[in-house]
């Protein structure tokens, strides 16, 4: 069915005709009242004209263009609109649906379990693996639709097929969802509300809002999951209830075709979505009294040791992690319980390249060359003072020191081409070291969804993202430039098939692809001091999907 909304300024009487690439036209006879309307034209698809759209790496992403026309019985002009829409079907799924005593249960049911949370796109169950998305740039006026394409394309390079849009953001240009739409990127959506400082009130104009959004996107097989907020514990009879009374109740009376969600994260429903795969029921959205946790935010490594609007100015060391611990072995899959971890992450700084044509040369440092500021307070710390790269978000002090050793004296407060290259690398490999082990324990875990905090910079600074800032200003690549550990996202973090050895000789090979894989794992020791490399071990495995 394709809804189509009207705005009319005088009665009017026409016909609606919708033409398909997949089947012969259509048309239905109108009679439109003055102001808002809508009416509902069917078009329907059998199976051997359409292919299935698929997330990236498990499929192909064949999109289909859908036309509506209005040609008013009076001779007036007729008004057009098209659409790309894609095939697919997805379940958020919070119990064992792999057990057949649980499907029969489940089925006519509402509400969410407590087993895990995983996605299910058209039946196949999938390890989500991504990232969140911020604005690309604090001003609108600057947003690049070629920006948006490239920084999705290097997110499907780096193997993703999943990306959150943050709740404390923006709902994005058309480029973002197209190019989502053609990569096979997944979104779990959340409306923009944060709770702390923009949070919802039941008014007229943030219900058009609402609708205005839903409606402009909805026809997007990319977008998985609305959800109502970041970070904002829906609780039913406090302020909160909002979420699930007004804005998700909004949403799902616009779009029943996807799963919804309280918030992220969140423990689900207790009425108003289907069990088996959490799409609306059209019935009241209620939480539950009891949180199970199956979703997840953090934990974060914060930059510390220097004065800056964020992080702790006093230095704050942390185990890095290397060799990893692993959890004790246990089964994972969807049959097991499970977990979707939907934001963690580590901070860096930026490339030199990026970095660079910020400052000028004299603050070519990480301590900038100059006096550190005063700074106090909390999350939003406030700073008194000259120093420029207080300014830029957190430090990087220990993360170089847990990951490179003590600093010589002098050194982080040293400025000069040279030693600042050598200050941002030694960064951005920290940051891509402390996530690579974070993903690698989680994926060790039954962990079916990882979404790093974050994918890309709003500006030069020290942040979380894997892609620099891509608004091609100067020093600045189209779309992003790549950080190192978006590099090793590409290269094996969020390959299907992954083989780690951590703390104690203990290692783990997972497959997390959608077919079974045959192989050898050969175990091998590098010395660093001088380049050895001692064969261990090698082992025949056979992984199931």
């Amino acid at each position: 069915a394709v809804v189509v909304h009207f705005e009319a300024a005088t009665p009017l009487r026409g016909t609606l005709r919708l033409a398909t690439e997949w089947g012969p036209p259509c048309a239905l006879p109108l009679s439109l009242p003055a102001g808002a309307s809508n009416a509902t034209i069917e078009a329907a698809a059998r199976a051997s004209e359409v292919r299935l759209w698929w997330p990236n790496g498990l499929g192909g992403q064949p999109l289909y263009r859908v036309s509506v026309t209005f040609r008013p019985d009076d001779g007036g002009s007729p008004v057009t609109v098209n659409r790309t829409v894609g095939f697919r079907y997805v379940a958020l799924v919070t119990g064992n649906d792999t057990d057949p005593s649980f499907v029969a249960r489940a089925s006519g049911r509402e509400g969410s379990g407590s087993h895990g949370m995983l996605l299910r796109v058209n039946g196949v169950a999938l390890f989500a693996r991504g990232a969140n998305v911020i604005p690309t740039d604090e001003l609108e006026g600057r947003w690049s639709a070629a920006a948006h394409a490239e920084m999705v394309s290097s997110a499907a390079a780096a193997r993703f097929n999943m990306l959150r849009v943050w709740g404390g953001g923006a709902f994005l240009p058309d480029a973002f969802y197209d190019a989502c739409d053609a990569r096979g990127l997944l979104v779990y959506h959340d409306m923009q509300y944060a709770q702390s400082g923009h949070s919802p009130k039941a008014t007229a104009t943030q219900e058009a809002e609402l609708r205005h959004a839903v409606r402009r996107l909805a026809s997007h097989p990319s977008i998985a999951v609305w959800d109502g907020c970041n970070e904002c514990q829906v609780v039913m009879g406090t302020p909160t209830g909002v979420y699930a009374t007004f804005v998700m109740t909004v949403v799902a009376s616009e779009d029943a075709s996807r799963a919804v969600w309280p918030s992220c994260p969140a423990a689900g429903w207790s009425s108003g979505v289907r069990l088996l795969d959490a799409l609306p029921t059209g019935r009241p959205l209620v939480t539950p009294k009891s949180r199970s946790r199956i979703e997840t935010h953090g934990p974060y490594q914060h930059g510390s040791g220097f004065a800056a609007v964020n992080g702790a100015s006093r230095l704050a060391l942390f185990p890095p992690n290397l060799p990893i611990k692993l959890p004790d072995a246990a089964p994972t899959g969807p049959a097991h319980p499970n977990v979707f971890a939907s934001e963690f992450g580590a901070v860096a700084m930026s490339s030199f390249e990026s970095m660079a044509p910020t400052l000028a040369p004299k603050h070519w440092g990480l301590h900038a060359g100059q006096r550190s500021d005063n700074c106090s307070g909390g999350f939003e710390r406030r700073c008194e003072g000259e120093n420029v790269m207080a300014e830029r978000n957190y430090p990087c002090d220990n993360m170089i020191e847990v990951y490179f050793g003590r600093a010589p004296a002098g050194y982080l407060d040293a400025t000069g081409e040279a030693v600042f290259r050598r200050q941002l690398y030694q960064c951005l490999l920290a940051q891509a070291l402390n996530v690579k082990s974070n993903i690698e324990a989680r994926r060790a875990r039954n962990e079916l969804g990882i979404l790093v905090w974050q994918l890309n910079e709003i500006w030069p600074t020290g942040g979380w993202g894997s892609l620099e800032y891509g608004t091609p200003v100067a020093g600045q690549v189209l779309g992003g430039r790549w950080k190192p550990l978006h590099y090793l996202y590409a290269r094996s973090v969020f390959a299907d098939v992954v083989a780690v050895c951590g703390e104690g000789g203990a290692c783990y090979v997972k497959n997390d692809g959608p077919r079974p894989v045959a192989g050898r794992i050969a175990v091998r020791a590098l010395e660093f001091a001088s380049g050895v490399v001692t064969p261990l071990a090698a082992v025949a495995v056979e992984l199931p999907a």
